[in-house]
């Protein structure tokens, strides 16, 4: 990993400290906290990236039933030209 500047180590050990006086924590506990937080947010990312803009929900196959009931007139897709 590259070694950081001393501006940015500067700014990492403010974002700590001001993480730590927030969450009442000490500064060790806080650079834990910060470096957990940080790393759930990767996977977040890398789950989306893995997902390909696929959603949660899985969508019905082709050919299956149609949901029962009379379409909305304000449909956005009705709104087209």
């Amino acid at each position: 990993m590259a070694r950081l500047s001393r501006a940015d180590e500067l700014r990492q050990h403010r974002e700590e400290f001001l993480y730590a006086r927030e969450h009442n924590l000490t500064l060790a506990d806080a650079k834990k906290a910060l470096a957990w937080e940080r790393a759930q947010a990767a996977q977040a990312r890398l789950s989306v990236v893995k997902r390909c803009g696929r959603s949660a929900i899985a969508t019905p196959p082709i050919g299956a039933e149609r949901p029962v009931g009379p379409a909305p007139e304000n449909a956005p897709w009705m709104m087209r030209d």
